[in-house]
C-alpha cells in the first residue's frame, strides 16, 4: 500500500459550521492520518467587482482571513493545518485547489435550504459533488465524533467496487461494522434475483477481507426507495453512508442521480459521495488517489 501524503480539503466560511466541518475533518485527519487544508475562498460575484479588486484591497482582504484562519484554530493548538486564501469562484476554486494537492477528500458542510425550510443540496455543494475527483464527504445535520457504523446502498451498478472498497477501507481503519442494504421491489422478480445473486458474492469477497459486516435486503415499504434506505441507516444508528452519485447507464459527470441527491439531501448523518468520473480513471492514478484513498487497490483481491 502506498505511503504518500494524504490531504483533507476543507473549505471555511467562518461561520458557526466551520467548526463542525474542522471537528469533523480532524477526526477523518486521525483516522486517515491526513493533512487538512483550510481553504476560504473570497469570491466577487459580478464581473465589476472583479475589476474593480486592485492589489492593495486583495492584500487586505487576504490579511483580514489569515487573522480569522488563525482565530478559528487557536482551539486546536495540536492540530497542524495548511490555510489557504484564494479569489474566485467558490467551487472552481476548491476543485482546482484539491486536484493540485491531489486530495483525497473533500469535506464540506451543507447549510443551504430553500425558502420553504425544505432541505435540498445548495448550487455551491453540487458542482463539487458532480465534478470531484475525489471522494466528497457532505455533513448536514448530526456531526459525528467516531465510525462505528458504514451504510452502504448496493444497486447493480458496474461502479459498486469503488464505493465497496472505499467501505472496506473505512471499516479497517476504524473497526466499522458496514452494514450493506439493497432494496427489494414488488413485482421485479428477474431484478430481485439479481441483486439476490450480487449479495451472495458480496458476501463471499467481503468475508475474505475479514472485516464486520451484514448484509440486509429489505422490502419497498416507502414511496421511493431512498426513504427506506434512510429509516434503515436511523435503526442502525449510522455514523457514515457511502454512494455513488450517478445511476448506471449515465455517460455524463454534471449529474447527481435522484437516489443520490435525495440521500444526501435527508440523510441526518455525513454522506461520503464518489462520482463516475473517478472511477472511469486510470487505475494506479486518480483510482488510487482518489477513489481509493488508502491504496487497497494495490492488493490482488478487487471485487
Amino acid at each position: 500500500m502506498s505511503e504518500t501524503l494524504k490531504n483533507i480539503i476543507v473549505p471555511v466560511d467562518f461561520s458557526d459550521h466551520s467548526v463542525n466541518s474542522i471537528d469533523e475533518a480532524i477526526l477523518l485527519s486521525k483516522l486517515t492520518q491526513s493533512k487538512i487544508h483550510l481553504l476560504n475562498i473570497i469570491e466577487f460575484n459580478d464581473w465589476w467587482n472583479s475589476l474593480i479588486i486592485n492589489k492593495e484591497i486583495k492584500d487586505k482582504l487576504t490579511e483580514l482571513a489569515q487573522l480569522n484562519l488563525k482565530k478559528l484554530t487557536e482551539s486546536y493548538p495540536e492540530v497542524h493545518f495548511e490555510m489557504v486564501i484564494l479569489f474566485g469562484k467558490r467551487h472552481e476554486q476548491i476543485l482546482s485547489y484539491s486536484e493540485s494537492v491531489k486530495a483525497n477528500f473533500i469535506l464540506l458542510y451543507d447549510k443551504h435550504k430553500d425558502e420553504n425550510e425544505s432541505k435540498i443540496i445548495g448550487s455551491t455543494v453540487t458542482r463539487i459533488i458532480t465534478k470531484s475527483k475525489c471522494p466528497v464527504i457532505t455533513i448536514k445535520n448530526k456531526v459525528v465524533s467516531e465510525i462505528n457504523k458504514i451504510i452502504v446502498p448496493v444497486d447493480l451498478s458496474d461502479k459498486t467496487e469503488a464505493q465497496i472498497l472505499s467501505a472496506i477501507e473505512f471499516s479497517k481503519k476504524t473497526n466499522a461494522r458496514l452494514h450493506l442494504v439493497s432494496v427489494l421491489f414488488k413485482g421485479f422478480g428477474t431484478k430481485n434475483l439479481r441483486i439476490k445473486a450480487k449479495a451472495q458474492r458480496l458476501r463471499s469477497t467481503l468475508k475474505e477481507y475479514n472485516i464486520p459486516f451484514t448484509i440486509s435486503l429489505i422490502k419497498k415499504h416507502n414511496a421511493y426507495a431512498y426513504q427506506d434506505i434512510l429509516d434503515f441507516s436511523d435503526k442502525q444508528n449510522a455514523d457514515l453512508i457511502i454512494i455513488m452519485t450517478h445511476k448506471e447507464n449515465y455517460g455524463f459527470d454534471n449529474y447527481i442521480g435522484a437516489f443520490a441527491q435525495q440521500i444526501i439531501n435527508y440523510s441526518k448523518v455525513p454522506v461520503m459521495t464518489i462520482t463516475s468520473e473517478a472511477t472511469r480513471s486510470e487505475t494506479g492514478t486518480i483510482i488510487n488517489n482518489f477513489v481509493d484513498p488508502l491504496g487497497i487497490y494495490d492488493r490482488e483481491n478487487t471485487i
